[in-house]
């Protein structure tokens, strides 16, 4: 006896079908451009945060060389330009650091696309003033896309909402 399996309603199929295929490339899809949204989003918060820091250790550097120097330091913000310089009696600190050669800081870079400086305030002006003690001649606030910084007009310390 032979011991033979016939499979009789079985066709000759190997592999997938070209819907089955379909389905499975239009899943791969749409979980792609769900991951690169995201994604695009959490790179916009971190660059967000990365600019948050730089400007505040700006401002923490300009407010201690003003009273290391016993000098006025004065940050000046270009909202147009997207970047700022830092100035003592003399022009503009060249070798202020993370500035181009021109002493400038700019924000926009390759690494900080798409955020920007909606509106700076300091006392109706664009120039935050550090007298040489230290202290700021006003207080106000710098907006980036979600973030606002705060200086405190007595203190020159900031926050960040």
């Amino acid at each position: 006896m032979k011991n033979t399996l016939y499979f009789k309603n079985r066709p000759n199929s190997s592999g997938f079908s070209m819907i089955e295929l379909i389905i499975v490339v239009m899943l791969i899809g749409i979980f792609t451009a769900m991951a690169l949204t995201r994604t695009d989003t959490g790179l916009t918060t971190i660059r967000e945060q990365i600019a948050i820091d730089q400007i505040t250790n700006d401002i923490d550097l300009a407010r201690s060389m003003a009273f290391a120097r016993n000098e006025a330091i004065t940050i000046i913000f270009d909202k147009n330009q997207e970047s700022y310089g830092v100035y003592n009696g003399l022009g503009i600190i060249k070798d202020f650091p993370n500035s181009n050669s021109d002493g400038i800081i700019s924000l926009d870079n390759s690494y900080l696309r798409n955020l920007d400086i909606k509106e700076v305030s300091f006392g109706g002006s664009a120039n935050l003033q550090f007298q040489p003690l230290g202290d700021p001649v006003s207080g106000g606030t710098i907006e980036l896309n979600t973030k606002t910084i705060t200086v405190e007009s007595i203190t020159g310390k900031w926050s960040v909402n």
